[in-house]
């Protein structure tokens, strides 16, 4: 049972602990420890092995996830440099956008579908400071990417990633083998076919 204590202001209030949070009838730890368990096992396993009932488990996880999301720092304060990219899952038929921060190394933003309508959600959400201090935003040579940066970050430096770049230079040298190949083929040419060929 929980002391009460007679406020001037509010009344009669139950006296804050350090061990439990207002208005939860457990304990910092237990929640805690509920909430890891919701990570590994579903809400119903959860329940019947901590003897509470689903929705109050369910309702610890709610709680504790709000209590890290207001201690943690935003994952937005202090991007330099960005990179961003599209993915394709479900054979190619879904896209999805992904954002990384360069120096954290890490995912910081993720959203069904791809585009400058898409990309702009991903401004949208930062604040005016958290947007100027960006100062690089790599990615593909993808006109939405230039035109969200233009209209977001003007200030930001635009750079195509190394992996796209290395990717067009081996597509390229490719397509210029293939070419000679067929060349030297078409001519009879035995040594250059054999060269172009590996």
């Amino acid at each position: 049972m929980m002391p009460r204590v007679d406020c001037p202001k509010c009344g009669v209030v139950v006296a804050q602990v350090p061990w439990a949070e207002p208005g939860s009838r457990f304990t910092r730890d237990f929640e805690a420890e509920c909430a890891w368990l919701m990570t590994v096992a579903n809400q119903k396993t959860v329940s019947g092995f901590l003897h509470v009932a689903w929705r109050t488990a369910g309702d610890i996880a709610r709680r504790v996830a709000g209590r890290l999301r207001a201690s943690a720092p935003s994952p937005f304060d202090g991007l330099h440099a960005i990179g961003v990219d599209e993915t394709s899952y479900r054979k190619g038929h879904t896209y999805l956008t992904v954002v990384v921060d360069h120096e954290r190394r890490r995912v910081i933003w993720a959203h069904d579908g791809y585009g400058k309508d898409v990309f702009d959600l991903f401004f949208k959400q930062l604040t005016d400071e958290q947007r100027a201090s960006i100062r690089v935003v790599t990615g593909d040579g993808a006109k939405w990417i230039d035109s969200c940066v233009g209209e977001w970050c003007p200030a930001a430096e635009r750079v195509l990633d190394g992996f796209h770049i290395v990717s067009w230079m081996t597509g390229a040298l490719d397509d210029v083998r293939k070419r000679l190949w067929n060349d030297a083929r078409r001519d009879g040419d035995d040594e250059g076919t054999k060269r172009m060929r590996g």
